[in-house]
């Protein structure tokens, strides 16, 4: 999943812990729209069983894609 949501058009940079069933991103919103990185996570290999979703803005408020199931 960290490679799917790393090779997106826009991202910066991405966390991800399965074992937390959680993951950061850090992009450009002018580059890449979070239903883009939702849709990189479902279609990364073993991941289609996630409920991927944005969990939270940070303080810029500029979404961070956090995947939870």
């Amino acid at each position: 999943m960290q490679s799917a949501l790393e090779s997106a058009k826009g991202v910066k940079k991405a966390r991800v812990s399965l074992d937390d069933r959680d993951a950061v991103v850090i992009y450009d919103p002018d580059a890449v729209k979070v239903d883009d990185l939702i849709k990189a996570v479902k279609e990364a290999p073993g991941m289609a069983h996630f409920e991927a979703k944005v969990k939270k803005k940070d303080r810029n408020d500029k979404p961070s894609a956090k995947d939870r199931n």
